[in-house]
């Protein structure tokens, strides 16, 4: 490895008198460089070496590195080009894009997971922070757990968790739930601040700003004590296996259950927030999310009768099939999946539908989506006027959501999910083609049958359980974003009205 780079030895440099280990390991150090002296030259410089770099000679480490300094240079550039100016809150960023790549990329190249442990904790430490960066706050609790998970201590995902929840608790509006985010905020905070000397300083600054707050807003006995979330699941054992399987899943409309798999997560609570609305106008917004959690809900059970229960089904006893000789399963449970897929997947033009209504964009109803509501429907397709400089978290996690999913009818068909087009394509086959699911099979179109989608049991229950999740947090993301929005309307004079809780009686 080459010894540490001075800036006197930055303008000398030359690719061709090092290894490509060695190049690697001063693109490294030219981005740490950058950061530490505010110096754009030394950037510079690692992304012309990078460009120097035949990626296909690099063995699958070095590849790995290579991708995850590249995510480092644009997020420096990030930094460089946006931090702390009205620029930061653009929703189409070509640094966030090329970091989310690369982060991707980086995780999913062959022997990632047996790489050394700091090195995984890094990258999914990073990922969680552009997730949390974008708006898409649920999602990166998940990175941050995964990189604690592999090192319990890891000290940047602690802080960052902690970071992250507190600006999670900022968009809630039910002051129970931010006081329980607000104590697992401030516990993650201080694990992380016992580490200084492991923490780059401004990392460090980060994290103590909103631990200090924490502790001036809220009672410190309620911080500094141990609290139990849990709760009765009930005396019905069927239902009791149920909720745990959805906590453990994270798989609640209740951001709760992002904490932990506490018990006391286990309902759907989330609906939409106070609205003010004309006097005549009916419950219209409301009664739409209602729809969304319904088929949410129902979805998630399918899911969980198809993949939990027993294969066989009574139901299955009189439907003859014949024998293809190709290890092909058919069942009630397997189409229960099927449905569950299907179901998901539809509910993000619902959303966009509703928030074509709410926001005032003005698509034709039958022409509503969820990846064409953010783009005006012209040459370039630019954003929309409604969502520049809006400072609204949630929506603009919902902007980058939109990015994981394919779309053909959109211009914008760059979708930075490595799995979106095969996620949209299995979709339209078990909607309209022939979709086949075999025993222990990959994915993709099957080799011996031109017109068949052929993909592994174990498989589609991985790819329906991601789109659940997805699709879950997409439902949390409205919520919030609405709320964000009435929290910015100017104040009216007001006649409040109460839609009580629908009882579980009255569901026929």
């Amino acid at each position: 490895m080459p010894k540490k780079i001075t800036s006197a030895e930055l303008a000398s440099l030359n690719p061709t008198d090092f290894t490509l280990e060695e190049v690697l390991d001063i693109i490294g150090q030219l981005i740490d460089l950058a950061s530490d002296e505010g110096n754009r030259a030394f950037l510079d410089k690692a992304f012309l070496l990078s460009e120097s770099i035949d990626v296909d000679r690099l063995n699958n480490p070095q590849q790995m590195h290579y991708h995850y300094f590249l995510a480092n240079a644009w997020a420096a550039k990030r930094h460089f080009n946006r931090f702390e100016t009205e620029a930061s809150w653009d929703y189409d960023q070509e640094e966030l894009t090329k970091e989310l790549y690369h982060l991707r990329k980086c995780i999913s190249i062959p022997g990632f997971k047996n790489t050394m442990k700091e090195f995984q904790c890094q990258v999914y430490t990073n990922l969680g922070n552009h997730f949390s960066h974008v708006g898409r706050f649920v999602e990166a609790q998940e990175y941050w757990n995964i990189a604690l998970k592999v090192i319990p201590d890891f000290p940047m995902a602690l802080g960052n968790l902690g970071h992250g929840l507190h600006g999670y608790a900022g968009c809630l509006y039910d002051d129970s739930h931010r006081n329980i985010f607000m104590y697992h905020s401030h516990k993650s905070l201080k694990s992380a601040l016992i580490w200084k000397d492991h923490i780059y300083p401004a990392a460090y600054n980060s994290f103590l700003r909103p631990y200090q707050l924490i502790r001036i807003h809220w009672p410190t006995e309620y911080l500094d004590k141990e609290h139990s979330f849990d709760y009765d699941l009930g005396t019905d054992k069927r239902l009791a296996n149920y909720r745990k399987w959805c906590i453990d899943k994270t798989l609640y409309i209740n951001p709760l259950n992002d904490l932990a798999p506490y018990n006391i997560a286990c309902q759907d609570i989330l609906h939409l927030p106070s609205m003010t609305v004309a006097p005549d106008d009916p419950p219209k917004y409301h009664s739409l999310f209602n729809q969304i959690k319904q088929e949410y809900g129902t979805a998630r059970f399918l899911f969980y009768e198809g993949t939990q229960l027993p294969a066989q089904s009574y139901g299955d006893e009189d439907i003859l099939l014949v024998d293809t000789l190709e290890y092909a399963e058919y069942s009630h449970n397997l189409e229960k999946v099927k449905i569950a897929y299907r179901l998901v997947y539809s509910l993000f033009d619902k959303i966009a539908y509703l928030l074509n209504f709410y926001l005032g964009i003005g698509i034709e109803r039958n022409r509503t989506s969820f990846r064409g509501l953010w783009h005006e429907p012209q040459k370039g397709k630019p954003l929309r006027t409604v969502f520049h400089k809006n400072k609204n978290l949630a929506l603009r996690g919902l902007y980058w959501l939109s990015k994981d999913l394919f779309d053909k009818e959109d211009a914008h068909q760059a979708v930075i999910e490595p799995e979106a087009r095969e996620l949209a394509e299995i979709r339209n086959h078990i909607e309209h083609k022939s979709f086949k699911v075999v025993e222990n099979g990959g994915s993709g179109a099957d080799e011996s049958d031109d017109m068949t989608y052929s993909i592994g049991r174990g498989e589609l229950e991985r790819k329906t359980l991601k789109q659940m999740k997805l699709i879950r947090s997409a439902i949390i993301y409205t919520s919030l974003a609405i709320h964000h929005e009435e929290q910015t309307k100017e104040p009216k004079l007001t006649i409040p009205f109460t839609l009580p809780n629908m009882r579980f009686e009255d569901k026929i």
